[in-house]
């Protein structure tokens, strides 16, 4: 009577959807520590998808800025879903065969921030790391300009420290001249798109 049951509860576990069962595993994918966003698409956000196995796996990541005031423009890159409804951007990871198996890279567009660690990264549905969101826009309001770059220079010549929303190099120190760089350069390449409403 016993052996039944057993068969049973094997063949019942196959076939339950879950994170036991998910092909992407959280513990062994890895995160960017900070998602960057600007209009020139120079700043690359990576997340590796890998299964239980540590061996890469397919599957569609997902930024979820619904907890931060950040402001999605309405156009990505292309390969990048965003919907402005969900406050999301999307995008497949690397297939298999392919050398970029199981990684997806965003060059995500946005304008303000969160010096919390408000966006959440999901691969496949299953939470993989909640990360800060940094921009050249610092207002949010229509790209990087001479108000951003005001706002940078206030902080950068009062107090260096403090200040993690505006470490755009990601030293993790003060403020420096690679932030400036980063600033003056997003600057130069003008505004972006509009931002979803």
């Amino acid at each position: 009577m016993r052996t039944p049951s057993l068969f049973a509860l094997i063949a019942l576990a196959a076939l339950l959807p879950g994170a036991a069962l998910a092909k992407v595993d959280p513990r062994m994918s890895s995160v960017d520590p900070v998602v960057f966003g600007d209009t020139g698409d120079t700043r690359a956000f990576r997340v590796q998808l890998r299964g239980v196995d540590n061996a890469p796996s397919a599957g569609i990541v997902t930024l979820d800025f619904s907890g931060s005031p950040v402001r999605l423009e309405a156009t990505q890159e292309a390969g990048t879903t965003v919907n402005c409804a969900a406050h999301t951007l999307s995008r497949p990871a690397g297939a298999f065969g392919q050398p970029d198996y199981g990684r997806a890279e965003f060059h995500p567009r946005f304008g303000g921030g969160c010096p919390g660690a408000d966006v959440v990264v999901l691969g496949d549905g299953l939470v993989l790391a909640h990360v800060p969101a940094r921009s050249t826009d610092l207002d949010g309001i229509g790209g990087t300009d001479l108000h951003d770059l005001a706002l940078f220079s206030g902080a950068f010549l009062r107090e260096a420290a403090g200040h993690p929303e505006m470490d755009f190099d990601g030293s993790g120190g003060t403020l420096g001249l690679g932030d400036l760089v980063l600033l003056g350069r997003a600057f130069l390449a003008g505004s972006g798109g509009s931002y979803c409403p």
